[in-house]
């Protein structure tokens, strides 16, 4: 099980299943998620991959997935001013990855 660091603000929107992909520079332990792994946010919250899109920049990443989906209060060009400011061109040069999530099965019992 991989563990992702979110924002709080990002987190809660996840939380509240306002945003449902997550994006990552594809470092190769990012690289390596799909389908059906299961991902610990903040070292608390029990996520699965749905599916795992890998683009060559972020520019390909937005014109393919829902920008709504990834930050629900941003139009597409803040979320992309957004997510530069959190990757530098340097780090997007490693290619971008959309990480489709819900929440775990084991999560959603009572």
């Amino acid at each position: 099980m991989k563990t992702l660091w979110i924002q709080d603000q990002y987190l809660e929107q996840i939380l509240a299943g306002l945003k449902t992909v997550e994006v990552r520079v594809a470092y190769p332990n990012i690289a390596r998620l799909g389908a059906g792994d299961q991902l610990l946010l903040n070292g608390r919250h029990r996520y699965r991959i749905l599916r795992a899109a890998t683009y060559p920049h972020l520019l390909a990443l937005l014109a393919n997935e829902d920008p709504s989906a990834i930050a629900p209060h941003l139009s597409s060009e803040q979320l992309l001013a957004s997510l530069r400011e959190i990757y530098p061109r340097e780090r997007e040069a490693l290619g971008a990855v959309a990480l489709a999530i819900e929440p775990a099965p084991e999560a959603t019992r009572t």
